[in-house]
């Protein structure tokens, strides 16, 4: 497979997961116990593994990490409005850098900062400038976190082994949805202990997440078509626009004007 056919792959997958997202009701009976809009969620969940390790990826061949850097962050700043009108859905629009866009840039922005100090063979005195921008993106509340911008760096920083930037981004993947999007806090732990159904549910999510990284393994490391490329960047900011136009169409404004 050609990470040209896995990008498809993963731009399926997160269709799907924002589509039930915007537009699929809770209620909605599937099979096994889940609804539609659960089981669209995860299959959702295979796609950001793919798409962070495509980042990394693209982080060790790009010819130019300043374009690169640049394409990221344009189509974050492009994605921000489409995204709080589809998912957040807060009125007046805030400022903030919340889309997936910008966790992918802060993830590549790290990746160059670990490129440029191990070429002045300083690698070490990346971790300090890594931290910030973690906990910059963590303060911010981009999409997956601080955290999501190691699902970027941990397989960039094993890429020469192939074996290894699998186990770092599927370890990274484990650790997420077992540990980070389930902690409450010191004092009360992990939210699935003692509770069997949030059990189950932090174990399909990561079941599936850890699909996305499985689909990255049976990748061969050939681009395939380079056609197109642009289509995979304009295609989250258009799809998000597209829901939010239909969800307003089907259901009206959802969201409370200040004061209103």
């Amino acid at each position: 497979m050609t990470w040209n056919a896995l990008k498809w792959i993963a731009i399926a997958a997160m269709l799907l997961d924002h589509t039930a997202a915007v537009l699929v009701p809770y209620s909605v009976p599937l099979a096994f116990g889940l609804s539609l809009y659960e089981g669209m969620r995860l299959v959702g969940r295979m796609a950001f593994p793919m798409f962070a390790y495509g980042i990394a990826q693209g982080c060790v061949y790009t010819h130019s990490p300043r374009r690169y850097l640049g394409r990221l962050l344009l189509f974050g700043v492009l994605s921000e409005v489409p995204y709080q009108l589809a998912l957040d859905q807060p009125f007046p629009l805030h400022l903030a850098a919340s889309n997936v866009f910008f966790t992918l840039f802060a993830g590549a922005a790290c990746c160059q900062m670990v490129r440029y100090c191990k070429s002045r063979g300083v690698g070490w005195a990346a971790a300090l400038p890594v931290a910030a921008v973690v906990l910059v993106c963590e303060f911010l509340g981009t999409d997956y976190g601080g955290f999501g911008v190691l699902f970027v760096l941990m397989p960039y920083l094993f890429f020469e082994n192939r074996t290894a930037r699998l186990t770092a981004l599927g370890s990274v993947t484990c650790f997420f949805y077992v540990v980070v999007s389930h902690f409450s806090g010191f004092s009360s732990g992990l939210a699935w202990m003692g509770d069997l159904p949030l059990f189950w549910y932090m174990v399909r999510q990561t079941v599936f997440a850890l699909l996305g990284v499985g689909l990255v393994a049976l990748s061969n490391g050939r681009p395939g078509s380079r056609k197109g490329k642009w289509f995979f960047y304009g295609f989250y900011p258009t799809h998000l626009t597209v829901l939010f136009l239909v969800d307003w169409t089907i259901n009206g404004p959802t969201f409370q004007l200040v004061g209103g």
